[in-house]
């Protein structure tokens, strides 16, 4: 069970993570549990920011265990830059 947490200064729109949509998050927002059979400390997410679309493409999970049965949180942030590759980062908290 993995929740969104946008903890940056920005809204996001169009949030996937793994091909699950969480649809829209505002700043400092939280949104449902979604399952999930597989995951991992970091995803594939993409999502938009006033209409440019940011990606968070991982290579492979070579070496990464599957995270137990439980409560998640990805937190995601957002930097000034305008990468797309580079603009957002990801971070779990286990609820």
């Amino acid at each position: 069970n993995i929740r969104v947490f946008n903890s940056s200064s920005y809204d996001f729109e169009n949030i996937t993570v793994s091909s699950t949509d969480y649809g829209d998050l505002a700043s400092g927002q939280k949104s449902e549990y979604q399952k999930f059979d597989l995951a991992y400390r970091y995803a594939f997410v993409e999502l938009e920011i006033d209409g440019a679309t940011y990606t968070i493409q991982p290579i492979d999970f070579v070496g990464e265990t599957p995270l137990k049965a439980g409560f998640y949180t990805y937190r995601l942030d957002a930097d000034d830059s305008e990468e797309r590759l580079g603009r957002l980062s990801i971070g779990l908290i286990e609820d």
